[in-house]
């Protein structure tokens, strides 16, 4: 019995003395050190905000309009323009109506077949009908679709 216990304790105190040695053994310290490619990149990334920041406060300054601003007149069509942007539910295809707000590819596709189903739309309210197109996404498509009745 006390050769047991002598074998255990021995044991544990060598465990002892190998958690304390490895944790008080200095170890080398671990460094990220980054490749030229890497610091290339990050050079580029710095002279690209700060041209950013350079042409936002030239423009800001002069109150100048950039490349990607636009007026209230282009943001916003006319009524009569906004009239003719309309999409026709009946001759648009699939690749239009992705174009919509809340119509994805298989959205544009089950709007086609079902054109065809039923030989056309006869007001814009037969998309209701469509698998798919709740009372929110409707809403949201009124103002941007028409119908035509002509045949061309």
């Amino acid at each position: 019995m006390i050769k047991s216990l002598l074998l255990k304790l021995g044991m544990l105190s060598m465990t002892i003395g190998v958690i304390f040695w490895v944790r008080w053994t200095p170890q080398p310290p671990v460094q990220d050190i980054p490749s030229a490619a890497e610091k290339q990149v990050v050079a580029s990334l710095v002279t690209e905000l700060e041209e950013r920041e350079g042409r936002t406060k030239d423009l800001s300054s002069r109150n100048v309009q950039g490349p990607n601003m636009k007026t209230a007149a282009q943001r916003e069509p006319s009524g009569a323009a906004a009239v003719h942007s309309r999409l026709d539910l009946n001759r648009a295809s699939a690749r239009e109506l992705e174009s919509l707000p809340g119509i994805g590819v298989v959205m544009a596709q089950r709007v086609v077949a079902f054109r065809t189903s039923v030989g056309g739309f006869r007001t814009v309210e037969d998309l209701r009908e469509v698998k798919g197109i709740g009372t929110k996404t409707f809403d949201r498509l009124k103002p941007l679709v028409t119908v035509s009745t002509a045949k061309s």
